[in-house]
């Protein structure tokens, strides 16, 4: 059931009273909020199109009316995916200014935060994959870390999202519960917040539309810096490199599954708040038009951008160099109707909340030969930065 009726907040945006268990979801075009968690529809298991059918099947038996499926797709596909489909659902446009109304009130405050691992051990990691590109046979390596925060008090979730919204305004803007598998817990054991910049796929019948992102350069605060920085990114040989990876692999998959594909001669410059990126902008008209987003999502996941290159080679020196489990960052966040249409952006400027007082921000950063240690903790400073101006 599609909700048409209910009132929206005065900034335009479906936040008001958003609870644990609730799907919120922006994309640069529309938002979906679900309202209440009764009766909700949960799935915990590795993501199989069987599996999604058999969802799809269970909201047809509850009578949902045209159900749309929301969830997280993990990094490693082999472990649980956490799915959701809500028996109330509204959908708007996003509102005319990409603006928020922020909620004014006490903010948190950070009681600890500890790195995970720490700064100069990152900066190690960065050295072994140098190492690693010496010896030939992969090519790049993304490289993650991670910063555990406690707080004080709680998170207001319209609060946080709001302001997420305010510093990502063409991005994909998200919450998005983390069930577990056992159904007689009502509540998520997690919520995945956050704002990614980066769209994997959306669908429209037999049209697809992807946009990696890869290569990047913080902004600067001074109007001309910025403006030196931003044209240094459109003429850097390893950013161009890095960037030239991840389209190069994803055209290659790509082209096993559409037969109309528009590839442009070269990325463009993005940014956001924080940020420029390199971008690459792709459309297709899929061969099979019965392919859904997510399994066309799952058949380009993980790509260069977020993995490696070539990427089974980095997925293993990821897992060997990296002291933690990346969970859902750096996976798939995004919703999906039944027959197929949805989008399914890569789960990018976003932590991990257990529903109380603590959180695990994540941000990762591409690795090639002639990267410096320090501009990538540097970057992926930058990058958890965002997340931590939201909440703090």
């Amino acid at each position: 059931m599609r909700d048409g009726g209910e009132p929206q907040e005065k900034s335009g945006w479906l936040l008001d009273a958003l609870c644990s268990g609730e799907v919120f979801f922006a994309s640069p075009t529309m938002q979906h909020r679900t309202r209440g968690t009764r009766k909700l529809l949960r799935a915990y298991e590795p993501v199989s199109s069987a599996g999604i059918r058999h969802l799809f099947d269970r909201a047809r038996a509850a009578t949902i009316t045209d159900p749309v499926l929301f969830g997280l797709v993990p990094f490693d596909t082999r472990r649980p995916a956490s799915f959701t489909v809500a028996p109330h659902l509204q959908s708007a446009p996003v509102p005319p200014r990409r603006a928020a109304a922020v909620p004014s009130g006490r903010r948190p405050a950070v009681r600890q935060s500890q790195p995970v691992p720490a700064p100069e051990v990152y900066g190690d990691m960065v050295r072994q994959a140098l190492a690693l590109y010496a010896q030939g046979g992969v090519s790049k390596i993304v490289l993650s870390r991670a910063i555990d925060v406690e707080l004080d008090a709680p998170l207001d979730y319209a609060q946080v999202l709001g302001d997420l919204l305010c510093r990502n305004a063409y991005g994909y803007t998200f919450a998005v519960p983390i069930w577990s598998d056992d159904l007689a817990v009502e509540q998520p054991v997690a919520v995945m917040l956050g704002a990614s910049p980066e769209l994997l796929v959306r669908r429209e019948g037999d049209r697809v539309f992807i946009n990696p992102l890869a290569g990047s350069i913080p902004r600067h605060p001074d109007a001309a810096q910025d403006q030196a920085r931003r044209e240094g990114l459109a003429t850097s040989e390893k950013d161009l490199r890095e960037h030239g990876y991840v389209v190069s692999d994803i055209v290659r998959i790509l082209r096993q599954h559409c037969d109309v594909l528009d590839v442009p001669d070269g990325p463009s410059v993005i940014g956001t708040d924080a940020l420029w990126h390199l971008s690459t902008f792709l459309t297709g008209r899929l061969k099979n038009p019965g392919m859904s987003a997510l399994e066309l999502a799952c058949a380009l996941h993980p790509t260069p951008a977020i993995c490696g290159f070539p990427t089974a080679q980095a997925f293993v020196h990821i897992q060997a160099l990296e002291p933690f489990d990346r969970e859902y960052f750096a996976g798939l966040v995004g919703w999906q109707r039944e027959g197929g249409d949805g989008e399914w952006a890569l789960s990018l400027r976003c932590a991990r909340y257990d529903g109380a007082r603590r959180l695990r921000l994540y941000a990762g950063a591409g690795t090639v030969a002639g990267s410096d240690p320090d501009s990538e903790i540097r970057e992926t400073a930058t990058k958890m930065e965002t997340f931590m101006r939201a909440i703090a």
